[in-house]
């Protein structure tokens, strides 16, 4: 062993093992607190120091870093489910968004919630209470006033902003309408264009993503019948955002379908400060890679095993 080797593993073990600090080092080695930090790192560099994450969550990390490399994600967070079922790996995801959202939200902020999506409809769930200073919960989609659960914009949004103790707003208005002249004119209100203004002005965006397939919640729902669906699909549709949707480049596939919805426009969350989906499942792979392409989101909240599905994928060919 060279004296520079004995040197590093001398300063590594009085520093790691022995828990003495850098300045401790440096006076019973008779160096410098600066030379005790450069051997340090020299340590790590030649591998006379090795560090191990023992834990369970060692392993999502490790995706977490792989998707954020991968797709220039400025956050991934990657769970895993208890059980390999649609309702556990939902719950999962729920919770992981809860915790990222009570993570980075901040005074003043303005968080934009799409209504619909029945992961989103489990974050509340998961929420801790917490006092966030001038909070602003708005819904930067329709409603859904078909459903009979509690998915639709109001619900959704005073759900979020109760234990986040933010100001709810509500867009007053359905996510879907038989014809465009509907939109042309419910836009035209005076309130209606202030919360889709304001919806448009959030820094913050949560949301699913969607299937263009039976699967979706939009036409489980009854807001899309199947002769619509089966179009989109034609036009290379893979999955939607708000009801806008898109094919596996990111691309949107489907004018007739976008110029019925009430939302914010998919490029608004191209310029979000955070535009956080949270989606899973085997069944939303191509979904999520549009939306991926199409960088409508710059964080992903999903399971491990489309983590992995995601990862691996080479291009663009539908799963």
């Amino acid at each position: 062993m060279s004296d520079d080797t004995r040197l590093l593993a001398k300063v590594a073990t009085l520093y790691y093992k022995s828990q003495l600090s850098q300045a401790e080092v440096a006076q019973r080695l008779g160096i410098s607190r600066q030379s005790v930090g450069r051997l340090i790192q020299r340590a790590h560099d030649t591998g006379v120091v090795r560090i191990e994450i023992q834990s369970p969550l060692a392993r999502e990390t490790e995706l977490e870093a792989a998707l954020e490399k991968r797709f220039h994600l400025v956050e991934a967070v990657v769970v895993s489910p208890t059980v390999n079922t649609e309702a556990a790996i939902r719950s999962a995801m729920g919770a992981g968004a809860a915790e990222f959202l009570q993570r980075r939200l901040k005074s003043g902020d303005t968080l934009g919630v799409i209504s619909g999506s029945t992961t989103v409809n489990e974050v509340p769930l998961h929420l801790k209470q917490m006092h966030v200073p001038n909070l602003t919960v708005v819904s930067i989609s329709g409603g859904m006033p078909r459903s009979p659960s509690a998915t639709h914009a109001e619900s959704i949004v005073h759900r979020f902003a109760k234990p986040l103790g933010g100001k709810p707003v509500m867009l007053p208005a359905p996510s879907f309408v038989d014809r465009p002249n509907i939109k042309k004119t419910l836009l035209s209100d005076s309130n209606i264009a202030a919360v889709l203004k304001l919806g448009e002005q959030a820094n913050i965006a949560l949301f699913g993503i969607g299937v263009i397939s039976k699967q979706s919640s939009q036409y489980q729902q009854g807001l899309v019948e199947y002769d619509m669906l089966r179009k989109v699909k034609e036009q290379g549709g893979v999955g939607e955002v708000a009801l806008y949707a898109y094919d596996l480049t990111g691309k949107l596939c489907s004018p007739e379908l976008n110029a019925r919805t009430i939302a914010i426009e998919p490029a608004q969350l191209l310029r979000k400060e955070i535009s956080a989906a949270v989606a899973g499942g085997p069944h939303k792979i191509d979904a999520i890679w549009g939306a991926l392409q199409g960088k409508y989101c710059n964080v992903l909240i999903t399971d491990d095993e489309t983590a992995r599905a995601l990862l691996a994928r080479k291009g663009g060919k539908p799963m």
